[in-house]
């Protein structure tokens, strides 16, 4: 059983139903229940989707995004005291854009077992809190 925090692009390419990666993300979707892991995704995430889908308006209100979330097993991670310093730190030192400091900066407050993403730059990072940071696809998981 791992904590496994996503990153915002796999909830768009499954709320999107995106046709290349859609398929992987319900395969990580369906490994996780399985496996009996803990999902997370940090408060922005949950925002740069919904900013996304009131484009699209794909999803009528706030709370049916957060409902649909929830039901797939979500927890959301803070912004909080413990994300500062990984925040400032990611800033400083990898030059990394805000969101995705903040992101990686919750994940570790949070102490994530692995952190998802389509970013091949985040890949590179060592993130103390953050035992591993992987491809969505990668094909061990």
């Amino acid at each position: 059983m791992s904590r496994i925090c996503w990153g915002t692009m796999l909830f768009v390419y499954l709320l999107e139903g995106h046709p290349a990666y859609l398929s992987r993300v319900q395969h990580l979707l369906n490994r996780a229940d399985e496996r009996g892991d803990s999902l997370y995704l940090s408060h922005l995430a949950l925002a740069e989707v919904l900013a996304g889908t009131a484009e699209s308006m794909q999803f009528a209100k706030e709370a049916e995004l957060r409902e649909v979330l929830r039901g797939l097993g979500f927890t959301y991670l803070p912004f909080d005291d413990g994300a500062v310093l990984p925040f400032s730190r990611l800033r400083a030192k990898e030059r990394l854009q805000m969101a995705d400091a903040i992101h990686l900066a919750c994940a570790a407050s949070a102490g994530m077992d692995l952190f998802l993403t389509g970013d091949k730059r985040l890949m590179r990072l060592h993130v103390p809190g953050i035992q591993f940071i992987a491809d969505f696809n990668t094909p061990l998981l």
